[in-house]
Order: structure tokens, then sequence, then C-alpha cells
């Protein structure tokens, strides 16, 4: 059996980020849930992401990215390969005229609020959202009734050809958090512009960021360790919450997982809570709204490494 190269090794030496070997993937997620990564790399910029996807291939290792960790589900045995972290790094962002670009690694609550302190509003929706730019435009991630692709001019992305490919708004198609990225997962969003509104006076838009999350609490789980919401709502009929609730899974656990008692589209780790109870509690409940409602319900989260494996 050959030795797998650690950090420090030749392999690495085209890769200015960071190297960290079996690296606990549980506490970079919202849910603290998933195994480790056998390696955890910090790509310090886009010549780093074509570098580790050319070690990748070169050593046929699957390759991940993970932002903030919220949205998705790490199986507990963790996740082969190299696994991206950018959560501290492709942090850019330039505003010029009328838009805005932003790195793909850059906190949705972190961009919302530097444009407020600008007098830039329109993005206080994404003050609650604890996701980043990348995973937002691949999901269009949104709230109170806005969304990232209503704002989206174009997007770079970076291939397994290791091309960097610039792509409008009109091809990726957002739509209700999907959008045609999602037929590519091996691409990775690096950066992304959008359109700016008009002006406000910076007090105005804090105030209405500070309102949108007041009644995001009132409506959502206290406890952090959640992913958001985890099925898409049905586009005709009533919302997945109250679809779940009417079927009876409110409040129920299985294990360490267990449906929220304020808002059934959530799903709380209790504490030791493991990828396979969560993915078990999820399918009883999309069995059991179909049984009852003929609804199907479509999951929001994203789980790896399966989602990759196409």
């Amino acid at each position: 059996m050959t030795a797998k190269p650690q950090p420090g090794s030749r392999v690495w030496r085209e890769v200015k980020g960071s190297v960290q070997a079996d690296v606990p993937l549980a506490p970079l997620t919202t849910w603290k849930i998933g195994g480790p990564a056998q390696f955890l790399v910090v790509p310090q910029d886009v010549d780093d992401v074509f570098a580790l996807q050319q070690i990748a291939a070169n050593r046929d290792w699957p390759l991940f990215f993970l932002g903030r960790g919220s949205n998705v589900l790490i199986d507990d045995a963790g996740l082969p390969g190299i696994t991206l972290h950018l959560p501290k790094s492709l942090q850019k962002l330039t505003i010029q005229n009328e838009t805005v670009r932003a790195g793909a690694g850059m906190a949705l609550p972190r961009l919302a609020t530097t444009l407020a302190a600008r007098g830039l509003g329109g993005f206080e929706f994404l003050a609650g959202i604890p996701g980043t730019v990348g995973a937002a435009v691949r999901l269009n991630a949104g709230a109170h009734g806005h969304n990232l692709g209503q704002r989206l001019r174009r997007v770079w992305v970076v291939t397994p050809d290791q091309e960097l490919k610039e792509l409008s708004a009109t091809e990726i198609a957002p739509a209700y958090r999907t959008s045609r990225l999602l037929q590519h997962p091996h691409w990775l969003v690096v950066e992304a512009e959008f359109y700016l509104s008009t002006e406000s006076p910076p007090e105005q838009i804090q105030r209405t960021m500070r309102e949108l999350l007041e009644e995001r609490r009132t409506r959502q789980p206290a406890n952090p360790r959640t992913c958001g919401s985890v099925f898409k709502n049905p586009t005709s009929g009533p919302p997945a919450g109250r679809l779940i609730e009417e079927a009876g899974w409110k409040g129920q656990s299985i294990g360490g997982a267990q449906v929220s008692r304020k808002h059934a589209n959530f799903i709380i780790n209790r504490g030791g809570a493991t990828a396979a109870q969560m993915i078990t509690l999820m399918a009883v409940i999309q069995e059991s709204v179909w049984q009852r409602f003929s609804i199907k319900l479509e999951r929001e989260v994203v789980f790896l490494p399966q989602d990759m494996q196409v």
C-alpha cells in the first residue's frame, strides 16, 4: 500500500494555502455532524484551486467544496480526497458603478452588512442566512420573499477541466432554491457579480436588517444546531413545514435528530445525532408526506459525498 502524502510533502508544493490531514468536519458545519476530511485545504486564491484540481486528478481523488457548513450533511465516515474550505479564502469584494463583485467564500451576512454601511440596500434579506456567496448562488438562496437570483448579473466558475468560465445569470437560470449549477456539482463558483439598488441612508438599511432578523428569530428554532430549511416548499399547496406537521412529525425524533417543535421544516441535532439518523428521519418524513398528501418533498440539504458522486 502506498503511503498517503502528508502536509508539507512535495505533493502540495504548488499550493500556497494551508493543508491539514484528518481534520474533523463536524465543527465546521451548523449541524455539527460528519466525519473527518482526508485533507482539508484552505486555498489562497484561484490559482490554488487550479493546483488542487490537478492534484486530485493526478491521484484520482475526489474534490469537495465546503462553505460555512449550513445546508449540508456530511457522512459519518467523512470525506475522502480533498475538501476545499472556503470561508477563509476567496473574500474579494469590489464595488463599481452599479454592481458589486464578491468572492465565493464571503459570508452572506458580511456582504449585507458591508453594503449597508455604505448605504447600499437590497441585500438586507441575507443578514440571517449563514452561508457563503458561492453556495448561495448555486442554490439561489433567499428569504423574506427575496433571492440572490433577482440581483445576480454573472458568475465565474472553475471547471474540472481547469477552465475559468464566465456565465450570465440567464445561463445559470436561477429559480426557487435551484439553478443550472446544480447540474454541475464539480464546478466551483469562485466569484459572483450582483446589481446594486439605489442608495439609502445606512441607518435605514440597518434598521430593516434588524427587523428581518427579529422576524426570523420568531419563526425559526433558537437551537443553532440546524442546517436551515430541510425541504423545499412545494410549487403548489401548503409549505413543507405545514405538511410535515400535519403528517405528525413535528417534535418527533430518531436518535439525536429531532424535528423542531417551533418549525417542522427544521431538524435539530439535540446532541450526538449522526448523519445516518438525519437521513433516516428525512426519508420517513418524505414517505409520510407522500402517503398522506401525494406530495413529494424535495430536500434542500446537500449530502456529501453522495451528491458529488455523479
